[in-house]
């Protein structure tokens, strides 16, 4: 089944794959590229069980134990026999409160991989006694968004076997990621990946990256160190994003793209911008297989102040339709044949829609404990992929509503203006939804204590005189943003 390279044993890596390879050689101690998940167990699971579930489902998917070196002919995968890597490893922490256990789960999570060793994939279980943390880190060499929780279904099915003493073995998938990367490269040697490719160009021409104003000066190198900010929106706002995309005949992540862009216009004054958006590129049976099945796409926004909020969500729809009809182009190559030589991206945003994983997935990750082989699991939120742009916005949606994580580079930004930043974006997500009329700038960027606020620092006849609309938007300027922040 796997496409083996003749020349040297090892199997090809997709673009996307071969550009992460680079940055894990530029920054090999980063956990910029490493995605968590975890669940509380409760009462604490037999290790040696859940060992076995492990194994299996490391067994079924040659993904996570795979290793990874540089070659003449470029880096190269190898796959290993089963049991050589991915080991459950089980850390003892009696007694622990549960900000130790955060700072256990963090320092799980920050241990930098191994590629050509131990492989992409890491199974911990930390066990304080009354209850556990099962905790299951990856590389994005071998995995996105939907493979951490394919991974999930699959070692919970496998414990719950081996828990009632049957065997866990699951049934391998029917396809594997060699036949990804070979349908990759059929699409750039043919007519329609050259048409893809002018797409993309036109797309780009004459538009530049979407870059909010920064607290400090941008480094010469990217520190690859974040943080993330996460919340729930009101179970009320999540039905109206809803229920309008319903109306608009457009999809709720369009609603919440369509926010985002208005506010880029607001902060920064740009009228023409590029925001990525991470789109799956799985197809028929790759949706049951693990792997790096994820491509930035490009949305280009063109948004001025006298636009309505509905206008600027109903283009975020059309220019979302017609970049994930040709998401299959990697964006490497789109970044490769641009003319400034810049990143075309500084801003991403993604959604995730967790009914699509089957499994109680969708009420588990609204916080609602599985009860599983006698085993009650509640999943846990744990922070990732932080610091790969200066900013970066995750909606989940799930069996309850909407949650936001909003991650963002710690060398750029400070705490408080992320803080600051998330406030008024729920605030466009919010008249959106109520006054899908409104001119971007006439929606509000303070609430009413602050205007108040700020109208008293000003104190005087100028600052009496202060619109919502031209209420400032950030309190700090970012010497070497490079972007005006006056009117469009």
């Amino acid at each position: 089944m796997a496409h083996t390279d003749p020349e040297d044993g090892g199997l090809p890596l997709s673009v996307g794959q071969e550009g992460l390879w680079l940055l894990h050689q530029l920054a090999p101690d980063s956990s910029t590229y490493h995605l968590a998940g975890g669940v509380r167990m409760e009462p604490v699971p037999d290790p040696g069980i859940l060992a076995r579930a492990v194994d299996a489902v490391t067994e079924r998917h040659s993904m996570l134990r795979s290793v990874y070196a540089g070659t003449e002919a470029g880096p190269r995968r190898r796959v290993l026999p089963p049991g050589r890597t991915g080991r459950l490893t089980v850390r003892e922490a009696p007694g622990a409160d549960d900000e130790e256990l955060r700072r256990l789960i963090d320092a799980e999570v920050a241990a930098p991989f191994d590629l050509g060793g131990e492989g992409p994939f890491r199974a911990v279980l930390i066990n304080r006694g009354p209850d556990a943390v099962v905790l299951v880190v990856t590389h994005h060499i071998a995995t996105d968004a939907l493979s951490q929780w394919l991974l999930w279904r699959d070692l919970l099915t496998a414990f719950a076997a081996a828990a009632e003493g049957a065997d866990p073995a699951l049934k391998p998938p029917v396809t594997d990621y060699g036949h990804f990367v070979a349908a990759e490269r059929t699409l750039l040697e043919s007519s329609r990946g050259a048409r893809q490719a002018e797409f993309w160009q036109e797309q780009c021409a004459g538009s530049q990256a979407a870059e909010f104003p920064t607290d400090r000066p941008r480094p010469r190198t990217p520190s690859y160190q974040g943080a993330s900010l996460v919340r729930r929106l009101p179970d009320d706002l999540s039905e109206r994003i809803r229920r309008t995309a319903a109306d608009r005949e457009v999809s709720p992540f369009a609603v919440a793209l369509g926010a985002l862009q208005a506010l880029v216009n607001r902060w920064t004054g740009m009228r023409d911008f590029l925001i990525a958006c991470p789109a799956s590129v799985r197809r028929g049976a790759a949706r049951e297989d693990v792997g790096y099945y994820v491509n930035p796409v490009l949305v280009r926004a063109e948004v001025g102040r006298a636009d309505t909020l509905g206008e600027v969500i109903d283009r975020a729809a059309d220019r979302l339709r017609q970049a994930t009809a040709r998401a299959t182009y990697p964006y490497p190559l789109v970044a490769q044949a641009a003319p400034s030589g810049g990143p075309l991206y500084r801003i991403s945003m993604t959604m995730v829609a967790t009914d699509r994983f089957g499994g109680g997935f969708a009420v588990a990750a609204a916080g609602v404990p599985l009860r599983i082989a006698g085993h009650s699991f509640t999943y846990l939120e744990i922070p990732h992929l932080e610091g790969q742009c200066d900013i970066s916005l995750e909606v989940t949606s799930d069996a309850n509503g909407l949650s936001l994580a909003l991650r963002y580079d710690t060398a750029l930004f400070e705490r408080d203006t992320v803080e600051r930043l998330f406030d008024q974006y729920v605030r466009f997500l919010t008249t959106a939804v109520e006054d899908a009329g409104r001119p971007v700038g006439r929606v509000p960027l303070t609430g009413g204590d602050d205007r108040r606020a700020l109208l008293a620092l000003g104190a005087g006849p100028a600052a009496a005189g202060t619109t919502d609309a031209g209420t400032a938007g950030v309190g700090t300027a970012g010497a070497g943003s490079g972007h005006p922040g006056g009117a469009s």
